[in-house]
């Protein structure tokens, strides 16, 4: 894929383009953005289109010849992917790279060095990096890939020239989805919750997103609705893993946040699950505002705590207890029983 086949990353890939045709690529750039919106798809195509040996009038790469399909396959000897070793990128990775960036290319007009994760690299790599940054070899540019900068040294990032990229518009999402074959409702609704995604939006059209969004959702619900206990068994049953609880935060997240929009609005017209419209309409006007407000903030919370070392099934129990602090209705004796049966329930209790 070179150029023309990356959606919704327009300005940076002019940028890019446009450096190339004017033999004037930085040293070292630093891509920001979002995961899934086509930042080492963007680094290669720019790999493949300064070694390509037979570019198109405009500059980007054929795609055919051998060095477009080498970068493809992640064969091309100048073309070097950095990712985490044990989660992170360690020190004698970047010296080993540093080493052999001091040679010239092997077959291509330029090298290039992609660092991905960025935010993967200790302290110690950085430093080893900087050097590197600061006396640049004359053939080589390195990509480093990023979702945050908050872990990378200012040092590292003052060398760096930045490329922002943003969430893909959803309604190119669709069309991406629909030229692949995804039926155009199907479509519209996986674009909606892949939240500007070209890898989320692919994997959720790969699976039964849809359908599974709506089985945790009628699981989680009926929880509240039956008790604590039931609560336990549902938290203990969605947290066996952190990445699957994870994917269920990520679900209910917008669903809370649709039914908080419905309530206020008076209407789903904005929500992310607007294939659910009926059942968001249907389902606002049975709880606050404040309620509502609360929920979100309580989904939030949990899947910022799950980043850290959070136990998933502790989380998912608070959360679940809290949801249903917030949205089903009982008197104080009610509520204080319910609580104690919670208790009692659990585990070493």
């Amino acid at each position: 894929m070179g150029f023309g086949g990356i959606i919704g990353q327009d300005r940076a890939a002019s940028l890019l383009r446009q450096a190339l045709r004017a033999d004037r690529l930085a040293h070292a750039y630093l891509f920001v953005g979002p995961g899934g919106v086509g930042k080492r798809r963007v680094a290669l195509a720019l790999a493949k289109a300064a070694n390509c040996l037979c570019p198109l009038p405009d500059g980007d790469a054929c795609g055919s010849c051998a060095a477009c399909r080498k970068v493809a396959a992640g064969v091309h000897p100048d073309v070097l992917l950095l990712t985490p070793e044990e989660g992170t990128l360690r020190i004698e990775q970047v010296r080993t790279l540093r080493e052999e960036v001091t040679r010239r290319p092997y077959e291509g007009k330029r090298r290039f060095a992609l660092l991905d994760p960025a935010e993967a690299l200790t302290e110690q790599a950085q430093n080893a990096l900087l050097k590197t940054l600061e006396e640049p070899a004359g053939a080589t540019t390195f990509i480093l890939l990023a979702q945050r900068t908050g872990t990378l040294l200012p040092t590292v990032l003052s060398r760096c020239q930045r490329l922002t990229f943003g969430p893909v518009p959803e309604a190119l999402l669709a069309r991406h989805l629909a030229a692949a074959g995804v039926p155009s409702d199907r479509a519209r609704a996986l674009a909606a919750l892949a939240r500007g995604s070209v890898g989320e939006a692919l994997a959720l059209a790969g699976g039964a997103a849809l359908e599974s969004r709506d089985a945790l959702l009628a699981r989680l619900f009926q929880a509240l609705e039956r008790g604590p206990a039931a609560c336990v068994e549902v938290a203990e049953e969605i947290a066996r893993d952190r990445e699957g609880l994870g994917e269920a935060l990520d679900l209910l997240l917008p669903w809370c946040r649709d039914l908080l929009v419905t309530a206020v609005l008076g209407h789903p017209g904005l929500a992310v699950n607007r294939d659910r419209a009926d059942a968001l309409a249907a389902a606002a006007g049975r709880f606050t505002v404040e309620a509502l407000a609360g929920a979100v903030a309580a989904v939030a919370a949990a899947r910022a705590a799950l980043e850290t070392n959070a136990n998933p099934r502790l989380t998912c129990e608070a959360l679940l207890f809290r949801l249903r602090d917030l949205l089903i209705p009982a008197s104080g004796g009610d509520r204080d029983a319910a609580r104690r049966e919670g208790e009692l329930r659990r585990p070493g209790a």
